[in-house]
């Protein structure tokens, strides 16, 4: 045997370059691993275009529209912005009116209770009047008719008899004083039993 039959039988024994790497379980895995080749390959350069030269015209052209696209966008942003601040107020006004409204319910018992004794309040109230109103047409100092004096017809007056009496005067009726009406302020507080 000659060395390149040594050498050929050597390398068939042997097998490829492994390498060891860990695996999850700690133990060492044997995995083939081929070198590669390097080779240099000549690669063409890329051929690049070249800039485009603006004229001063175009350049002004060019800032007027950015400008302008600018202003438009800034403007577009504003007004989405108005919108989505009016949709998120409508949207709580209802969930403030869902709450009042549960609330509501939730106090309706109280609220009869607290309206009863209101009732009874304005009813004592009104007593009161019909009472005071009473007792002023009592004190009140008694008008003694005076006799009124034929009216001598004269040739002047006689022209004037088929004018009408005066109508009498009647009483107005008495009204009661006007309600108060109650203040936003003040339902609450009588909502929540204060």
């Amino acid at each position: 045997m000659s060395n390149e039959e040594t050498v050929k039988v050597f390398n068939e024994e042997i097998p490829a370059e492994t390498e060891t790497q860990p695996t999850a379980s700690g133990i060492a895995d044997k995995t083939p691993v081929e070198k590669e080749e390097s080779s240099t390959v000549e690669v063409a350069p890329k051929k690049t275009k070249k800039k485009r030269v603006l004229t001063d015209q175009e350049k002004e052209r060019l800032k007027a529209n950015l400008a302008k696209g600018r202003a438009t966008s800034l403007a577009n942003r504003r007004k989405k912005a108005q919108l989505k601040k009016i949709a998120l107020e409508e949207k709580s006004k209802e969930e403030d009116e869902k709450i009042f409204q549960a609330y509501k319910k939730k106090r309706k018992p109280a609220e009869l209770i607290d309206e009863n004794e209101s009732l009874k309040k304005q009813l004592a109230e009104m007593k009161m009047q019909m009472e005071s109103s009473k007792k002023q047409e009592i004190i009140k100092p008694i008008k003694i008719k005076e006799k009124r004096e034929a009216k001598v017809k004269t040739a002047a007056t006689t022209d004037s008899d088929d004018e009408k009496p005066a109508p009498k005067k009647t009483a107005k009726p008495v009204t009661p004083a006007p309600k108060k009406k109650m203040t936003n302020r003040e339902i609450m507080r009588m909502m929540r039993g204060k």
